[in-house]
């Protein structure tokens, strides 16, 4: 998944505004080892236009790519 991807979350906590909508992958993000290992590894941050929500960060394979960026 690359930035500007167009994405549907499948797996996973889904919330209500997320369900049967678009998210745009806005930024690609890898966490170092730290204190907690939960948050350890890559993340991406999608934003649902509309929503009314901020960004969130979710991991890759919560969901599926519709449409790829150029």
């Amino acid at each position: 998944m690359k930035v500007g991807d167009l994405v549907r979350k499948r797996w996973g906590r889904t919330e209500p505004w997320q369900q049967g909508t678009a998210g745009v992958v806005v930024d690609k993000q890898v966490e170092e080892r730290g204190v907690n290992p939960a948050f350890h590894g890559y993340w991406l941050v999608v934003y649902y236009p509309g929503s009314g929500h901020p960004p969130y960060r979710y991991r890759p394979n919560e969901f599926e790519v519709i449409s790829e960026s150029r």
